[in-house]
């Protein structure tokens, strides 16, 4: 191996070092400080400067997808999950519980779960199948008879934004957003 060779590889090492300390750096300020933490904060805690941040993740939405990537595409997962339950009332209720989980488990999973990416994003196309697997899995629902026929996918958008609230304002996030949950699946059930 050369010396070039051998700069070249410890310089894609240190690539992706920084890569992946700029990624657990900003998983961490999300989680506590919400989809807007400043890039410059990322950057600090990360021990990078801003320039390298934004060579590597040129835009808050490269940042956003590429941290959240694998919860964005277990949502498609979970939906299509929910969809093989030959109960599709069940398959919905735990379709909701496990988003209530995600947006539990990190503060700045609703503000990503609604961020509106590029339309050539990968995660927005996770997002697009992902709604598309909803409206059927309400249609089942529906048609088995356990679900309202008034009931549509801005209702399920509906619920994740107020248990976010619940969850910001709460005492015990977890009871509190619990307790709404089961109330609004109560609220839908024929």
């Amino acid at each position: 191996m050369t010396e070039e060779d051998e700069t070249r590889r410890t310089l894609r090492s240190d690539a992706e070092r920084n890569r992946d300390r700029i990624a657990g750096a900003a998983r961490a300020a999300f989680r506590e400080l919400g989809a807007d933490a400043p890039m410059k904060e990322i950057a600090k805690r990360a021990g990078v400067g801003t320039a390298t941040l934004y060579r590597r993740f040129p835009t808050r939405e490269d940042l956003l997808a590429y941290v959240f990537a694998d919860r964005l595409t277990g949502c498609e997962d979970s939906v299509h999950s929910a969809l093989a339950n030959p109960d599709p009332w069940q398959g919905l209720v735990d379709h909701i519980n496990h988003l209530a989980h995600l947006q539990l488990e990190d503060r700045a999973f609703t503000a990503v779960f609604l961020y509106d990416f590029p339309p050539d994003s990968p995660v927005s196309h996770s997002r697009a199948e992902a709604g598309k697997a909803l409206h059927q899995l309400l249609d089942a629902a529906k048609a088995a008879g356990d679900l309202r026929q008034d009931v549509d996918a801005n209702d399920v958008m509906l619920l994740l934004k107020a248990n976010d609230g619940v969850l910001r304002w709460a005492g015990d996030p977890a009871q509190e957003g619990q307790r709404l949950i089961e109330r609004f699946l109560r609220s839908l059930h024929t």
